[in-house]
């Protein structure tokens, strides 16, 4: 028992420990310092845009994101879609992408609006709340640009509200 004692072994296991704990505070500094998580921007975002291309020309839209780090998913779902339609797009999102350095990046198709089931593509800038960017049908070369603001959800306000 006196061999784990020896001040060999203390030398030895203190150091090592205090290696590591250095190690861990020179990493947590940098990330503290230069990491840092991506904006958030889930929510709902109303489209609003006089001319969308083919088939969303007459259209009130929605865009429906779910953020996970810098992936996103999303939906198109119209404005006045039925909360159920509305569930299975949040839960089935026909729409994926990505979120680099405030502009954001989504591909799939309309799924979700009637009669106009197409391959699509959003571009897009975030600053605050507003969204800024175009839409393109990839049948067409047409793109239309539109704006959206996100839409302050009942559980948000409640949650600012505490």
């Amino acid at each position: 028992m006196s061999k784990f004692f020896s001040p060999r072994s203390l030398i030895f296991y203190g150091g090592s420990i205090g290696f590591v704990m250095v190690l861990f505070s020179v990493v947590s500094a940098y990330g503290e310092a230069n990491l840092k998580a991506p904006n958030h921007i889930n929510g709902r975002y109303p489209i609003a845009a006089s001319n969308l291309p083919g088939c969303l020309q007459n259209q009130s839209l929605v865009l429906l994101v779910q953020q996970s780090g810098v992936f996103l998913n999303g939906s198109l779902v119209p404005l006045d879609a039925p909360e159920k339609v509305a569930r299975i797009a949040e839960e089935r999102p026909s729409l994926t992408g990505h979120w680099d350095n405030r502009t954001l990046t989504l591909q799939g198709t309309t799924a979700y609006l009637p009669d106009c089931s197409l391959p699509i593509n959003l571009q897009g800038s975030v600053e605050d709340n507003s969204l800024k960017g175009t839409i393109r049908l990839t049948s067409s070369s047409e793109t239309a640009p539109f704006t959206a603001s996100r839409e302050v959800t009942q559980e948000k306000q409640q949650e600012g509200g505490h």
